[in-house]
């Protein structure tokens, strides 16, 4: 098929141009590795919207956005993700999926081995992995014994439908996920659903094999937005503020160690110990860009995405194991104490 190109660079189009979609056009519009060839969205006036603002072809349909492109980013709600993104492989396009990968897990596992079969690389958008403070910082952590998550949203109508744990916490999960190496071995959660039908508040604990715990919380109704992870390992301690895009360090030096040469300033000091921190510097970029640029090399080299198809299906399934458990939290505390 006689697809369009800039450059050498390959074909790319968005399915979905709302609110997240847009940004997608916008960068890869802008890309260097990218070239932008269309957009489409169920809402016309969307897709005229975009199209327009970047000279590029009405696509009518999906399909003919498919057509013209060797890679899609589907932006679309979650349910639509499976479909979408079915059709793309069969079609030999390449995917990037922004998260959640799928509405449940047999469609997320359909979806690695579909790829798998016809040779398709496929990304999902946990966009926090690019952060440039997780990136900054992530060779320092170490091997983590304890794991510390709060991210806070403030009320907002957009999103109702979706339970906190997979339109916020499934971000820590990942984050989680991957800094220990490991999935978790057991799962402890409660949730509360306070101005939706969904859960807007919930709190899970992860016990990970090797030892270490996860603590992460997650809500879309304080009144102070907040996205903070903390990561303790022996004898060190890293707080990122994923907002702010910043880390600083704190370490224990014992008798006979050295701070390293204008790195570490000294915050406590006696017994033979000294407590030091070191603010981390951090080179600011783009997160979507990155992750998008990654996607590009992952394609032109053959490799898997720095988050494959199969990472972000078991994120998910974390995540919907979280969201079942919180269910059942729920269920048993509406009973009455003598049914308990």
């Amino acid at each position: 098929m006689n697809r369009p190109s800039s450059g050498g660079r390959p074909a790319i189009g968005v399915v979905g141009v709302g609110h997240l979609g847009a940004h997608h056009a916008r960068i890869l519009h802008e890309s260097a590795g990218w070239h932008l060839a269309g957009v489409y969205d169920i809402d016309s006036n969307r897709s005229l919207d975009v199209a327009t603002q970047y000279g590029l072809p009405v696509c009518r349909d999906m399909e003919e956005l498919l057509g013209r492109v060797d890679a899609v980013s589907v932006c679309t709600p979650t349910e639509s993700h499976f479909p979408i993104a079915c059709r793309a492989i069969e079609l030999g396009r390449h995917i990037f999926v922004e998260k959640p990968v799928c509405a449940s897990n047999a469609e997320a596992e359909s979806l690695v081995d579909m790829a798998g079969r016809a040779g398709v690389l496929g990304a999902v958008g946990q966009i926090e992995r690019f952060n440039p403070a997780v990136s900054a910082v992530r060779d320092r952590i170490g091997s983590p014994r304890f794991i510390e998550a709060h991210r806070l949203n403030q009320f907002s109508l957009r999103g109702l439908a979706t339970d906190v744990v997979l339109e916020l916490m499934i971000h820590d999960i990942d984050l989680a996920r991957w800094l220990v190496g490991e999935e978790p071995a057991e799962i402890r959660a409660s949730g509360v659903a306070v101005l939706a039908e969904t859960d807007d508040i919930a709190n899970c604990r992860l016990q990970f094999p090797g030892g270490c715990v996860a603590n992460l919380t997650a809500s879309r109704i304080s009144t102070n937005p907040m996205r903070k992870i903390r990561i303790f390992s022996h004898d060190h301690y890293t707080s990122i503020d994923l907002s702010q895009k910043s880390a600083d360090s704190y370490r224990l030096f014992r008798t006979g160690e050295d701070l390293p040469a204008k790195e570490y300033m000294t915050l406590a000091e006696g017994q033979g110990r000294r407590v030091a921190r070191w603010t981390t510097p951090v080179t600011i970029f783009d997160a979507l860009e990155a992750e998008l640029a990654d996607f590009h090399e992952a394609v032109a080299a053959g490799r898997a995405p720095r988050v494959s198809l199969a990472e972000g299906a078991k994120s998910l399934r974390v995540a919907l194991d979280i969201v079942r458990t919180c269910r059942e939290a729920a269920s048993v505390s509406l009973l009455p104490v003598a049914a308990r």
